[in-house]
C-alpha cells in the first residue's frame, strides 16, 4: 500500500498522530461460514514469515511471544501468522505480506501445529477462509491473549513521556493517578525525568513488549513505581511505600501531576 497513512488526533496531547500507533492495527478474527471449504492448500506461491528472524533483526521494533508460549499452544487458541506471496515474491522480502489469525485445531511435533484459517484475505487467492494452515511456533507473530492469562486489561491506553517511546527509554517513574480524560477517572502515567519531551499515549500491549518489566505495576493495577534498574527488556519498577510519599521528590510529583491533568482538560 502505497500513501499517506490515516491520521488521527490524540486524547491527551491534542497532534495528529499515523492511526497505527494509536490503536491496535490489525484485523479481527472473522467466524467461519459453514459453506467454506476447509482444505489445506500446499504453499506454491506463498510462504509463512519467520517471526524469530524477524524478531531478531529488529528485537526493540518487532516484538513476538516467547518460543516456549508459541511451542505450548494448545486448541482453539488464535495465533497471528504472516503469509507472504508473490507473484514476484522471493523469500529476502519483496512481494506482499497478509497478517491474519489462525485458530488452533491441533499440536503438531516440534512444537508445530496445525490451524484453520480465521480471515478471508484481501489479495492472497490461494488461500480462503477455513482453509487449514500448518505452521511452527517461529512462525507466530502474536497470541491472542486474554486479560485473565497476561493479569491486566489490555484495552488500556496509559499517559507516556514522548522519550519512552521515541528514545526507547523506559520511564523512570510508573504512576497510577487521575486521567484527563472523560472516559475513565484513572490511568497509568508513565514519565521520564526531566525530558521536556512532552505526553502522548501508547497501548499497554505495545508498552509491555517493549519494557516486559511494566507488566507488574499493570497487574497491581495501583501505587507509585520507580524504576529499580535495568533498560529496556531488563528494566524493572519497585513499589513505593507508602512511607516515602511524604518526602523527597514525590511530593513535587503529585502537584505537577495536578497541574497537568487541569491543563491537559482546559480547551
Amino acid at each position: 500500500m502505497t500513501g499517506a497513512p490515516e491520521m488521527a488526533r490524540c486524547n491527551v496531547c491534542g497532534e495528529l498522530h499515523p492511526v497505527a500507533t494509536m490503536v491496535t492495527a490489525h484485523k479481527l478474527p472473522e467466524e467461519v461460514p459453514e459453506d467454506a471449504r476447509r482444505e489445506r492448500p500446499a504453499p506454491r506461491d506463498w510462504w509463512l514469515s519467520d517471526a524469530q528472524a524477524l524478531h531478531a533483526e529488529h528485537p526493540r521494533s518487532f516484538f513476538i511471544p516467547t518460543a516456549e508460549r508459541s511451542r505450548a499452544l494448545v486448541p482453539g487458541e488464535l495465533v497471528k501468522l504472516g503469509f507472504a506471496y508473490g507473484p514476484h515474491a522471493d523469500r529476502e522480502g519483496e512481494g506482499h505480506l497478509e497478517r491474519m489469525w489462525v485458530e488452533v485445531l491441533a499440536q503438531g511435533g516440534d512444537g508445530g501445529a496445525l490451524g484453520r484459517l480465521r480471515n478471508r484475505p484481501v489479495r492472497l487467492t490461494e488461500l480462503e477462509i477455513g482453509d487449514e494452515v500448518a505452521f511452527g511456533a517461529h512462525e507466530v507473530l502474536s497470541i491472542d491473549y486474554g486479560d485473565e492469562e497476561l493479569g491486566y486489561p489490555q484495552g488500556q491506553w496509559p499517559i507516556v513521556d514522548r522519550a519512552v517511546l521515541d528514545d526507547d527509554r523506559a520511564p523512570d517513574v510508573v504512576v497510577r493517578y487521575e486521567s484527563p480524560r472523560d472516559d475513565e477517572p484513572e490511568t497509568w502515567w508513565m514519565l521520564v525525568h526531566k525530558s521536556g519531551s512532552g505526553p502522548t499515549e501508547e497501548s499497554a500491549g505495545l508498552l509491555t513488549d517493549r519494557f516486559p518489566g511494566l507488566a507488574e505495576p499493570l497487574r497491581a493495577g495501583a501505587g507509585v513505581w520507580d524504576l529499580s534498574g535495568g533498560e529496556r527488556e531488563s528494566a524493572r519498577w519497585r513499589r513505593v511505600g507508602e512511607d516515602e510519599l511524604s518526602g523527597g521528590e514525590w511530593p513535587g510529583l503529585f502537584r505537577w501531576l495536578e497541574r497537568t491533568v487541569g491543563e491537559l482538560r482546559s480547551p
